[in-house]
């Protein structure tokens, strides 16, 4: 049984039994077979038409879906909405890059491939494993469900067993636009189903969340495509002509909202030590007048709150100077006090790993070089920002950066439906770079006009 909990009360909503192994064979082998079949029978111009009906079915149950995910996962109303329209803004782009799509010809020197001509096609992989995060469950289930389902995939969906009402509304709204249930077939269930899908007859698979499962997928999965979006350790480095007020309050917004519980939020920051006394004391006296249930949000569950305090205690400990929070607060819910940290060891947890939670631990530097070592110093690579008020200075500190996305004087905010939203390092495994292409395979097809054999084959001979 997996359960629906409300993080603002820690009241159960409602219960769920796992699926099965059989009723997971069953979803896959009808998955399998409705792909080939609908793919077959649709044109490009169809898979596009129902993405568009996709997008207006989504549109007008967006109040209903973002309030059963603000139930469910507890992040504010209004970052749920905002990333909802993220996620929708990006259909008629994604449309009209797949409709613009054509078997691509590649150029032959006919002195050497006389008669022969060579082309590249991209097709669906077929059937896609999805497993989903709790965190943004529309947003990130769109991601891959608009491009896979648009290129031709079938998708078997099991969202994070903490938003399984979310996302078997989102597979709802799937179905109630067009597309076969057969085709997007939602599973419920935690780990174990998880695994099981990872060795499942599947073409590819496509998962968000933490480091330590996509290193266990990849032990698993066998031979096949990964798009995996794995863990961050998001820093940002605040230059000595930043606009102070600026970078503070973009700071605490990208540490702070959603509970901290966002994979590209700022989790470590890089200050000069020139304006560092003014930006400590700017972002402690924004911290400590947010509201932790309408600004922050509570953490998704109290075994997430516990580790969160445990990290934070450890800092302590390690002489980390605790500017605010750093507490539990009491009353019904996970909710956990914006917590601020000054540090000198770059060893301590709340830096060197993924604090998933309302924690800024704030390292003063000497100048922006050993921001960026420091910086760069991580096996992860998915976000970074950097705060200065010279756009060129910022552009050559954004080179520098080892990470798939970088803000300059913002935070947070990716590209419309998740384009080109990919980490470095371990923080990523993506299959090409356009998020289209992630969910498409290619094909090489090299056709020789002529009938005569090439002079370099083997001579047939007469045998007696």
């Amino acid at each position: 049984m997996v359960r629906s909990v409300d993080p603002r009360t820690g009241q159960t909503i409602k219960e769920f039994r796992s699926s099965s192994s059989s009723e997971m064979r069953e979803a896959f082998e009808k998955a399998r077979r409705t792909q080939k079949s609908w793919f077959s029978a649709t044109t490009r111009e169809d898979r596009a038409a129902l993405i568009k009906d996709l997008g207006t079915t989504c549109r007008r149950r967006m109040d209903e879906v973002v309030g059963t995910m603000h139930a469910e996962v507890g992040i504010p109303r209004k970052a749920l909405a905002a990333a909802y329209n993220s996620a929708l803004s990006g259909l008629d782009r994604y449309i009209a890059e797949y409709l613009a799509m054509k078997d691509a010809d590649y150029s032959l020197d006919q002195v050497s491939w006389a008669d022969t001509r060579a082309s590249i096609q991209m097709r669906p992989h077929g059937t896609i494993s999805h497993i989903g995060v709790w965190n943004f469950p529309f947003w990130q289930t769109m991601i891959t469900a608009v491009p896979a389902l648009l290129t031709g995939n079938a998708v078997v969906y099991k969202p994070s067993e903490l938003s399984t009402m979310s996302g078997l509304s989102i597979a709802e709204i799937v179905h109630e636009a067009g597309y076969p249930k057969e085709l997007y077939a939602p599973l419920i269930g935690g780990a174990a189903v998880g695994k099981e899908m990872v060795r499942s007859d599947c073409d590819a698979i496509a998962f968000t969340g933490n480091i330590e499962t996509g290193k266990d997928i990849t032990r698993n999965a066998g031979i096949r495509p990964l798009i995996l979006e794995l863990s961050g350790n998001d820093a940002a480095v605040v230059c000595s002509d930043a606009d102070v007020v600026q970078a503070a309050r973009g700071i605490a917004y990208g540490t702070f909202s959603r509970g901290g519980q966002v994979c590209v939020r700022v989790k470590r920051v890089y200050v000069h030590e020139s304006v560092a006394e003014e930006f400590l004391e700017m972002l402690v006296n924004i911290a400590s007048d947010l509201s932790t249930e309408e600004d922050v949000g509570p953490l998704i569950r109290e075994e997430a709150r516990q580790n969160v305090h445990r990290v934070v205690q450890d800092a302590i400990r390690r002489g980390a100077e605790l500017l605010c929070g750093g507490s539990i607060v009491e009353g019904p819910g996970f909710f956990y006090e914006p917590t601020v940290l000054k540090y000198r060891d770059d060893s301590i947890e709340a830096v060197r790993q993924e604090t998933f939670g309302p924690v800024c631990p704030v390292r003063e530097v000497r100048d922006e070089d050993e921001a960026i070592a420091l910086a760069n110093d991580s096996p992860y690579g998915l976000g970074a920002t950097i705060w200065t008020r010279d756009i060129e200075k910022g552009l050559a500190l954004a080179e520098r950066m080892e990470a798939g996305n970088v803000w300059i004087n913002d935070c947070i905010r990716t590209l419309p439906c998740g384009e080109y939203f990919q980490g470095w390092k371990q923080s990523s495994i993506p299959s090409t770079m356009s998020r289209l292409q992630m969910f498409m395979k290619k094909r090489t097809v090299i056709l020789n006009r002529s009938s005569e054999p090439r002079g370099y084959w083997f001579q047939a001979c007469d045998r007696p």
